[in-house]
């Protein structure tokens, strides 16, 4: 007798859960307005504004040349700087983001 009503409760808090995860999945896809297909890290080698193009070395020495989609994202950077950058199936550069360097710890004290 108990087992029905047990069953059904659950059967509709799991059903509820997986609209609420459609939704929200959707959302993101919606704020997400350029598509990133291609997440690439390296050196910036080259920039060129005025024909709104680029030249990242990636760690193994690679380069991966891309257009920029939006060059404002470019102008606070500099050559030689480690970035992040998304790239679309176009070669566009979409989104940027600055690598921080890597902070070492300090090591012990040896004096007592």
């Amino acid at each position: 007798m108990w087992a029905n009503p047990l069953c059904f409760g659950f059967a509709v808090l799991l059903g509820g859960m997986g609209t609420q995860g459609h939704a929200l999945q959707k959302d993101i896809a919606f704020v997400e307005d350029r598509p990133v297909h291609h997440v690439v890290t390296g050196i910036l080698d080259q920039l060129d504004f005025d024909n709104g193009k680029g030249l990242l070395k990636t760690d193994l020495g690679k380069p991966i040349f891309f257009d920029m989609a939006r060059p404002e994202l470019f102008r606070r950077l500099s050559i030689g700087q480690r970035v992040t950058i998304g790239m679309n199936e176009q070669g566009q550069a979409v989104k940027v983001m600055e690598v921080p360097p890597v902070e070492l710890p300090i090591p012990p004290s040896n004096k007592q």
